[in-house]
């Protein structure tokens, strides 16, 4: 048996995660193997040959389904249910393994957590930010067995898990963890209060994983103008492009997989507008007044007026839709007609015509980080 790193796949949304975790381990120079839980029936044959080009071993695995009504009562994150899969670390035949989410992002060579000894029954976590005596779940060492594999399938029966997914059922499991330094699993997007803030720029040369949090991620944009700097999304971004920028259409692909809410079904909610309408139709009177007033209001005149689009264009939509009209036959040969351009249908005030807003967005995207780029040790 042998040491690794594992994650865990199941569906193709967290699949940008997988590939850039894989290829930064790899880019780090790791010295042990890369493994991936994977439901392979739940992913396209090509997103399989995208992982199999990058991880020593595919684990073909079965779902194991949290408790649906907890997650959704508890985290509001129904999508969650698959982290009972996690589960299946322990029943593999490997002698140390080093868990880590779809969604962190190593900025170091973390080699050493194999360092860190571990019993068969014991885990080594971060502390979580939101509630520093349990643990994030996110990154974990542990000694697969068998016999504390069936330990956890029976807990998991018999107790429901505080927070509704894995991470509060494991830390019911292992209450007395190894507690590894919080660098390991540093979650920058959780808050910027109190002390978190002014520790953050203390050791940040230091952070060894950033762990993107919550149910936003990185990848969710498409430019990393559009998403939130201040979570440090930029690091993933760079690892991204610097490994898919080859490819613009497998970087395409990626950027546009479809995530777990596509299988979340939402009842139609009403509102009493809709309800005024359709009494009016039933009825067959055509002269239901619909309220003005919106009902939260509590006022007797009305604050917000709303057009009839149906009998005829707004004088505004007009203007707007006859810009737009221009905006496609016009054709454009340099960057001042395209400032010509902005200025006669937006107000855009430009004296120098030479400026190219193309080129000045691509300019702003390259500006560093000065307040936290500082050189890794």
């Amino acid at each position: 048996m042998s040491n690794g790193f594992v994650t865990l796949l199941i569906g193709e949304s967290y699949l940008p995660g997988i590939l850039t975790l894989g290829l930064k381990l790899k880019q780090l120079e790791t010295k042990h193997k890369l493994l991936i839980l994977l439901d392979t029936n739940s992913i396209s044959p090509e997103s399989k040959q995208l992982i199999e080009d990058i991880y020593d071993e595919i684990i073909p695995i079965a779902k194991i389904n949290a408790p649906l009504e907890q997650l959704k009562d508890k985290l509001g994150r129904e999508e969650l249910s698959i982290t009972y899969s996690k589960l299946l670390l322990w029943d593999l035949d490997y002698e140390n393994l080093v868990y880590l989410d779809a969604d962190v992002l190593p900025l170091a060579n973390i080699d050493e957590l194999f360092k860190i000894e571990v019993g068969v029954d014991e885990i080594a976590a971060s502390p979580d930010s939101g509630w520093p005596d349990i643990f994030n779940s996110g990154v974990i060492k542990l000694k697969p067995n068998k016999e504390t594999f069936s330990k956890l399938i029976e807990f998991s029966k018999s107790h429901e898990s505080f927070d509704g997914g894995d991470q509060g059922l494991l830390n019911d499991f292992f209450p007395d963890w190894i507690r590894l330094k919080y660098l390991f699993n540093v979650t920058p997007n959780y808050r910027n209060d109190y002390q978190f803030l002014p520790a953050f720029h203390r050791f940040f040369n230091d952070i060894k994983i950033l762990h993107f949090i919550g149910n936003v991620k990185p990848w969710h944009y498409n430019s990393i103008l559009s998403s939130d700097l201040a979570n440090f999304h930029n690091y993933w971004w760079n690892d991204f492009n610097k490994f898919f920028n080859h490819d613009e259409k497998l970087k395409y692909k990626l950027l546009n997989v479809k995530g777990e809410a596509i299988n979340l079904k939402f009842e139609k909610v009403d509102n009493v507008w809709d309800k005024k309408n359709e009494v009016g139709e039933e009825k067959g009177d055509e002269d239901v007044e619909v309220p003005h007033i919106f009902p939260w209001e509590g006022k007797s005149e009305a604050t917000r007026v709303f057009h009839d689009y149906h009998n005829e264009e707004p004088e505004v939509d007009k203007k707007l839709n006859k810009s737009i009209e221009e905006l496609k036959t016009t054709k454009i040969s340099s960057p001042s007609d395209k400032s010509n351009l902005l200025q006669r249908n937006y107000g855009f005030d430009n004296k120098d015509n030479d400026f190219d807003p193309d080129k000045a967005l691509d300019e702003v995207s390259k500006l560093p980080f000065k307040f936290f780029e500082r050189s890794k040790h």
